[in-house]
């Protein structure tokens, strides 16, 4: 919490405390692409972080553990260097998962080819009946 003045104006037994943080209701999309053009993809309700990231991979080597096995072989997951993709503990559970990685170098949009992906997605009008949504 910050702003802990001892006086302001404000309902009778209500706190002078305002919150650290505003979380603002949101979808953030994870997406996985293999080269034969197949979308692995996650909608949430929440921010990214290493903890969704986890939540994601796992889900993912069920997925493709059932319908290709021996996917290790012949698969490496590309992910840039965002922060909560590095950290120790994803990375510790990557490694557990087995699963084959590659990072891109920072800022390296043309080398990724989920950018191909999203900026397709982005061109295109996702919301065509113009419902309301939690942005302003």
């Amino acid at each position: 919490m910050t702003d802990f003045r001892r006086m302001k104006w404000r309902p009778r037994g209500s706190t002078n405390s305002i919150a650290k943080k505003m979380v603002v209701p949101r979808i953030s999309m994870i997406v996985g692409l293999d080269t034969d053009g197949e979308v692995f993809l996650s909608l949430l309700h929440s921010n990214g972080n290493a903890k969704i990231m986890e939540l994601f991979f796992r889900q993912l080597v069920i997925k493709l553990d059932s319908q290709r096995p021996g996917w290790r072989k012949t698969h490496i997951i590309m992910m840039d260097n965002a922060t909560y993709h590095t950290t120790p503990m994803l990375l510790n559970i990557l490694e557990m998962l087995n699963i084959p990685l590659l990072f891109t170098g920072p800022h390296s949009y043309q080398a990724c080819p989920i950018e191909t992906w999203f900026a397709a997605f982005k061109a295109a009008d996702i919301n065509p009946r113009k419902l309301a949504t939690g942005k302003g």
